[in-house]
Formats: C-alpha cells, structure tokens, sequence
C-alpha cells in the first residue's frame, strides 16, 4: 500500500497539534493570491488576511471604503477561496481598519 506525501504531512501535523494553525496560513495567503488575481496591486496592497477563527476571516483593510468594496463581494470571494482550499474552511470575512 502506497500512502501520499499529503496524507503523511497531514497526519504528522495532526500529531504535533499544529494542523489548525497551517491550515489557517494556506487559507491566508490563498486568500492574497485571490485578492492580487482579482483587483490588481492596487487595491490588494490595501488588504491582507490576518488569521482565521470560527471559520472567518479577518482582513486588515486600508480603509472603510476597501472593507465595503469587499463586503460586496464577499460570497464570490468566500466561493474563490473554497476552491482553492476546500469547503467549509471560510464561512464570512471580518474587516479591520
């Protein structure tokens, strides 16, 4: 029986308790590789993912402005990241100015 290199990296985080934790930082930064694709460095320079708790996402945002723009298209967004990530990582965003 041949078992994945994925399998065993998920297994060995799982025994050292951090599986949480490298899951939040592949959500964060898939989410900056969404942002960058999507709006360009100009408005993605205004916004960086923070951390993931209770399946939401909390963005650091430039403005009021950015964090309305990006309520707008939060679902496409949420959408986005789930096929990069898997479903039910990400329920909703939460935006810090």
């Amino acid at each position: 029986m041949v078992t994945s290199i994925k399998d065993i990296l998920q297994s060995s985080l799982q025994k050292a308790g951090i599986a949480d934790q490298v899951n939040a930082a592949v959500v964060c930064n898939e989410f900056n590789r969404i942002m960058e694709e999507l709006f360009g460095t100009q408005i993605s320079g205004k916004v960086k993912a923070l951390y993931v708790k209770n399946r939401t996402l909390t963005l650091a945002v430039m403005s009021s402005a950015v964090g309305q723009e990006l309520k707008l298209k939060e679902r496409e967004l949420i959408e986005k990241l789930e096929k990069k990530v898997g479903k039910n990582r990400v329920e909703r965003l939460r935006f810090l100015v």
